[in-house]
């Protein structure tokens, strides 16, 4: 019974911390101000910024139109 209980215990864990992610504001030229889901990665080869948006979707800008990335709260995104 301990054994179940534990595994238990230890599956709700790692679901709740899976489901954890920390959201970035990038504020674009224009003045747009872009919320996403996890770090935006920069490809320093293409000058493109990918990321994905507060819905799920990814989505890629130039990173020359991005003037600051600031990283903001760790929520719980189920």
């Amino acid at each position: 019974m301990q054994k179940c209980s534990l595994i238990t215990v230890l599956s709700l864990s790692v679901l709740m911390l899976a489901g954890y992610t920390t959201t970035y504001t990038m504020t674009t030229r224009t003045g747009e101000i872009i919320e996403t889901q996890g770090k935006p990665e920069v490809d320093t080869a293409t000058g493109m910024t990918k990321y994905a948006d507060v819905y799920g979707y990814h989505r890629v800008m130039k990173t020359s139109e991005i003037v600051q990335t600031t990283e903001g709260a760790s929520k719980l995104d189920w």
